[in-house]
């Protein structure tokens, strides 16, 4: 008969194979160690056809093609009036526009059906993508915030790291976008109101600053919904917020204007076209700030300052995990 163990008592002695049997105490006891559950947030969505990852990349090509839709027809500098005009004059234009728009708003009440949180959190999701389509890039109705769908990349939470990793993928080709200003402008002032005269070139010159209007917008959008502190990255990078802005306000002068073309006077009016050169103007004046900073960004010691100050704060916050290791 084996013995019983007095320093542990609710173990007995090792039996003739030398493993320890339990009493039923000990296993009364053990069922009591739980795990921790995780909580909500610990899990990214997943990715994948199954989660809804086609429908996300259709609407994010959909807002993709409203905002550059709507690139085309704003007024970026001297050229290509006779084009916008043939845009928004076209029979195709509108009904494209009123269906992006239409597709944005039903895959938003649907979004709203389904997403986990807060009703009011839904409806103001849903009233942003239907106020303005191109939020659909970087706001799903059915998803929280705090998570962002990126191309080739799926979901990914809001903060640092994302604003980082987008900051290194967007380096190159916006600094190749800022470039394409000089010919742009040097076309603008060499031609200056005697560029319609030259059709191609005209049209080619609007298409590139279109291009690069759009470029600028989608990645302040994406770089705005990454960045933990949304305020700060709008006040850091204001010229960019300039160079989307702009364009918008004068492409509504314009709208005005013609509105107003049969009961204003010729003064009036040309106060609004000299008050549209002023807008050209300020858009030129603000891609050259923004090019001279991207410039000054590829300066190979700036660089390496930046990441010498990066891998300061990561080393701190490494330390300071360390601290908590030890104090635990």
């Amino acid at each position: 008969m084996a013995k019983r163990n007095h320093d542990h008592p609710g173990v007995k002695a090792p039996n003739m194979k030398g493993r320890p049997r339990l009493t039923s105490a000990v296993a009364h006891r053990s069922p009591r160690r739980t795990r921790t559950a995780l909580p909500a947030r610990a899990k990214p969505p997943a990715t994948g056809p199954g989660r809804g990852e086609i429908r996300h990349a259709l609407m994010f090509a959909g807002a993709l093609g409203f905002l550059t839709a709507v690139g085309l027809v704003l007024p970026h500098g001297d050229s290509g009036k006779a084009f916008r005009e043939g845009v928004l004059t076209h029979a195709l234009f509108a009904p494209m526009i009123g269906a992006l728009w239409a597709a944005v708003i039903a895959e938003g009440l649907l979004g709203v059906s389904v997403a986990p949180d807060a009703w009011p959190k839904r409806w103001k999701r849903l009233l942003l993508t239907a106020w303005l389509p191109p939020l659909r890039m970087i706001i799903a109705t059915g998803t929280p915030s705090g998570r962002l769908w990126l191309p080739g990349a799926g979901w990914r939470f809001r903060g640092q790291e994302t604003s980082e990793q987008l900051e290194q993928k967007f380096a190159l080709p916006m600094f190749v976008l800022a470039l394409l200003v000089l010919p742009v402008l040097a076309v603008e002032f060499a031609g200056g109101e005697a560029l319609d005269s030259h059709p191609r070139l005209a049209l080619a010159t609007h298409l590139t600053t279109s291009v690069i209007w759009v470029g600028f917008t989608v990645e302040f959008l994406l770089m705005v919904a990454a960045a933990p502190k949304r305020l700060t990255y709008c006040r850091q990078n204001w010229i960019n917020l300039v160079i989307i802005v702009v364009p918008l306000a004068a492409f509504l002068r314009v709208l005005t204007m013609f509105r107003l073309a049969r009961v204003v006077r010729a003064g009036r009016l040309l106060r609004t076209y000299r008050l549209r050169g002023l807008f050209s103007r300020i858009w030129r004046l603000a891609m050259l700030l923004n090019l001279f900073e991207r410039v000054q960004q590829r300066d190979p010691a700036k660089y390496c300052a930046a990441l010498e100050t990066k891998v300061a704060n990561l080393e701190a916050e490494l330390a300071a995990l360390r601290a908590k290791l030890d104090a635990a």
